[in-house]
C-alpha cells in the first residue's frame, strides 16, 4: 500500500492527518490522544509489517485498515 492510500484509509477512520507538521515527505496522525508519524514517499510501497506496527501506536484496529 502506498502513503497516499494508508493517509486515505486512515481518514476513513477518523484518524486527524496534520501534513503540515513533520519534515519533508511525512504527515502527523492522530487518534484518541495518541500520535504516530505516517512517510507519503510517492510511489514507495509500505510493509504490512510497518502498517499494523502504525495502527497499534495509534490504538486503532488493522484489520479496518489493511
Amino acid at each position: 500500500m502506498k502513503g497516499k492510500q494508508l493517509v486515505r484509509r486512515l481518514r476513513k477512520a477518523g484518524v486527524e492527518i496534520i501534513s503540515s507538521r513533520g519534515k519533508g515527505g511525512h504527515c502527523l496522525a492522530k487518534y484518541q490522544g495518541r500520535q504516530a508519524t505516517v512517510p507519503v514517499h510517492g510511489d514507495q510501497d509500505l510493509s504490512p509489517a510497518f502498517i499494523k506496527m502504525l495502527c497499534k501506536q495509534l490504538g486503532l484496529d488493522s484489520q479496518e485498515i489493511l
